[in-house]
């Protein structure tokens, strides 16, 4: 009797463990700092808006095909910018985390003069 509660209670634990990895959280999620990081490591202002998203796609960051000219705050006060949103999922099954990077161009010159970064934690709700 007792080596089959033993079993039940293992069967439970593989059960909740295998539920966990299916999620992904564990193994495919970053923090907001390490997402910051890997954009930054990028070094992508002063680049054309064609050369950064060539460049953020062999990342694996999947680029909008249409850009959006948008007022952004800067430090030297808002201006009127290009905005590209480029994305890439974690591997997860269920609720993906959606990691941006958003490549603020100049339109005149169209090169990179700022780029933003953010995380949607929870993307299925």
């Amino acid at each position: 009797m007792q080596r089959t509660n033993h079993k039940k209670i293992f069967i439970l634990i593989f059960f909740l463990l295998f539920a966990q990895l299916l999620s992904g959280c564990v193994l495919t999620r970053v923090s907001e700092k390490s997402h910051a990081r890997e954009v930054g490591s990028l070094n992508l202002i002063g680049m054309s808006m064609d050369a950064a998203k060539e460049k953020l796609s062999k990342e694996g960051f999947d680029c909008s095909d249409y850009p959006e000219t948008n007022r952004v705050q800067t430090e030297s006060g808002p201006r009127t910018l290009i905005q590209l949103d480029c994305s890439k999922r974690s591997l997860e099954l269920i609720c993906p985390q959606i990691r941006y990077a958003v490549l603020n161009v100049d339109p005149q010159s169209f090169k990179v003069v700022l780029v933003g970064k953010r995380i949607t934690e929870q993307a299925c709700f």
